[in-house]
């Protein structure tokens, strides 16, 4: 039997390695779509647990904002209370300052709680508004003329000693509505303070909030990403198998060919072979296995 010649080696030989090489690709392909695919899930996974946590925040912001804005409008209430209270002090100091027979500028009946209230006030609104420049110095000057009243003014207000029973009455009422204005005032900055607490916590909740947005947003771009490159891949490892196929196709006809040329060999030497039994049989010579094979095979058998 004859070989196979060498360019039909070197081509079945070639067309087999490079047929390993597109195998080898395509199980890096598998790994990689693998790979990039249980990624994507764990970006999806973490994406969604970001987005879970979004309302649990905006509930909670809700919540501090709500509380907030009661404690804000506690503070008006107490604050119109407050106002209430003082004007009617001033009424009725007006009243006592009448009944004395002596008409005092505003400056003298004006309690020292009610300095101490407005230089808070002003404090609070340099600390909290944003002013002008001439607007924040005017308010600077004025505090500073209301800390020197304060420095000056008796902590105690003195009891006029020339009242009469109505008078004595008058100035008593004057006192318990200038402790009541006391008390809301004091309410009132109690309530501010703690309405800016649920304040800054909603600062910092809304501060938290972005960066978890920001982070789901980041998420979901690699989740997209992760499926995109799984894709890819799939695409990739298509073509692959693409040639897989041609090249398995190649090699079979390869072998196909082969096989058909072993067979046309097979048959020629088996006729010659033939041809020598029928010769060696007209001649009365004794023939072999293989020779009487070839005849009954070639339908030469005499």
């Amino acid at each position: 039997m004859a070989e196979k010649s060498a360019p039909d080696k070197d081509e079945f030989g070639t067309i087999l390695e490079q047929l390993r090489k597109v195998q080898a690709a395509m199980r890096v392909c598998v790994r990689a779509i693998q790979d990039s695919r249980n990624q994507a899930w764990e970006w999806r996974d973490r994406r969604d647990e970001l987005r879970a946590e979004a309302p649990q925040i905006h509930d909670e912001i809700s919540e501090q904002r709500d509380a907030r804005d009661e404690l804000n409008a506690e503070v008006q209430h107490q604050k119109e209370l407050r106002d209430n209270e003082t004007d009617r002090a001033r009424e009725l100091q007006e009243q006592l300052n009448e009944l004395r027979g002596k008409r005092r500028g505003p400056e003298e009946y004006v309690s020292l709680e009610d300095i101490e209230r407005e230089f808070r006030e002003l404090e609070w609104k340099q600390q909290t508004t944003s002013l002008t420049v001439d607007e924040e110095k005017a308010v600077i000057e004025e505090m500073e003329r209301l800390s020197k009243t304060i420095a000056s003014t008796p902590k105690d207000t003195p009891k006029p000693a020339d009242l009469t029973e109505e008078m004595e009455k008058l100035w008593q009422e004057i006192q318990d509505v200038r402790n009541k204005a006391q008390e809301h005032h004091e309410k009132m900055v109690a309530l501010v303070e703690e309405a800016q607490l649920k304040h800054k916590s909603v600062i910092q909740l809304s501060q938290n909030l972005d960066p978890a947005r920001t982070e789901a947003g980041e998420a979901h771009q690699m989740y997209v990403q992760c499926l995109q490159e799984a894709d890819e891949m799939r695409e990739r490892l298509d073509e692959l198998r693409e040639q897989e196929l041609t090249l398995k196709a190649q090699l079979d006809n390869i072998r196909k060919s082969r096989k058909e040329t072993r067979r046309e060999r097979e048959k020629v030497a088996m006729e010659r072979l033939a041809e020598q039994a029928r010769t060696k049989q007209q001649s009365g010579q004794k023939l072999t296995f293989q020779e009487l094979r070839a005849l009954m095979e070639t339908n030469g058998l005499e």
